[in-house]
C-alpha cells in the first residue's frame, strides 16, 4: 500500500494545453480543430492523439519539437513545493497523462522534477510518428488509459489523491480518495465526490494536504479495522 498524488499534466502540470500547442505548431492552425472533430465523432482521446500524430512529417524530429515545448510551456506555481511535500511525508508522486512523452519529459526533466513516476503516450519516428498508450500491464489500450492506473493503484489498496482538469481525468478522478479539480472535472465532481476541492496554483493543493491529509489517512485506516 502507498499514498498516491497522481497529477494530470496538460492544464494542470502546465497552464496550457501542450497537444494542441505541438499540433497547432507542426500541423497547421486547424489541427486542434480536427482533433476536436474527431472527438465528437466518437475516437477516444488515445485515438484521435494516434491520429493528429499521424499528420506530423516524417522527417519532424523529436529535438525540434522539445525545442519548441520548452520555449511554450508554462509550470503551474508551486509544482516543486508540492512535490517535495509528497517526498518528505512518504507520497509517491505520479504523472499519469494522455500527452506524449516528447513534451512531458523534456519539460519534467527541465523544472527538475526526476523522482516522479511517468505515465504517458510513448512515441516512436522510425518511419512515421506513432504512440503507444500501455496500461499498468503493458497492455496497449485505445480506451481508458488514465483510468487503468487508477484502477490499478486502488486494487493495490493505495490512497489516491488526484489532481486535474479535464473530461479525460473524470472517470480516474471518482476512484480517488481525495480529488482536486479544475475546469470540466470540477463541473463534473464538485456536487458528486465527498473530497474534492478547487485550485489555482499547487500551494492550494499543498496547504489542503497540509491540514487534511493525515485526518483522510486515519479515516481509511479506521474504515480497515475489524468491527470500526
Amino acid at each position: 500500500m502507498a499514498n498516491v498524488l497522481c497529477l494530470d499534466f496538460d492544464d494542470t502540470i502546465v497552464l496550457d494545453n501542450t497537444a494542441k500547442q505541438v499540433f497547432e505548431r507542426f500541423s497547421g492552425p486547424a489541427a486542434w480543430e480536427e482533433h476536436q472533430a474527431r472527438r465528437r465523432a466518437g475516437l477516444t482521446v488515445e485515438q484521435a492523439n494516434a491520429a493528429a500524430l499521424d499528420q506530423f512529417e516524417p522527417t519532424l524530429t523529436r529535438a525540434e519539437i522539445e525545442s519548441f515545448v520548452l520555449e511554450v510551456a508554462r509550470p503551474r506555481e508551486g509544482l516543486l513545493e508540492l512535490t517535495d511535500w509528497a517526498h518528505w511525508n512518504g507520497w509517491v508522486v505520479a504523472i499519469v497523462s494522455l500527452g506524449f512523452d516528447f513534451y512531458v519529459n523534456p519539460v519534467l526533466d527541465q523544472i527538475g522534477l526526476t523522482r516522479a513516476a511517468r505515465h504517458m503516450g510513448r512515441t516512436n519516428s522510425e518511419f512515421r510518428w506513432r504512440v503507444r498508450y500501455n496500461s499498468p500491464r503493458g497492455i496497449e489500450v485505445a480506451d481508458g488509459f488514465k483510468v487503468s492506473y487508477a484502477r490499478a493503484f486502488q486494487a493495490a489498496g493505495d490512497f489516491v489523491v488526484y489532481a486535474g482538469d479535464g473530461e479525460s481525468d473524470v472517470e480516474a478522478a471518482r476512484l480517488a480518495g481525495a480529488v482536486f479539480a479544475r475546469s470540466t472535472l470540477w463541473e463534473r465532481l464538485k456536487d458528486g465526490h465527498p473530497r474534492v476541492y478547487p485550485f489555482e496554483s499547487f500551494h492550494d493543493v499543498t496547504a489542503v494536504l497540509e491540514r487534511e491529509a493525515a485526518g483522510w489517512l486515519r479515516s481509511v485506516s479506521s474504515a480497515e479495522l475489524p468491527n470500526a
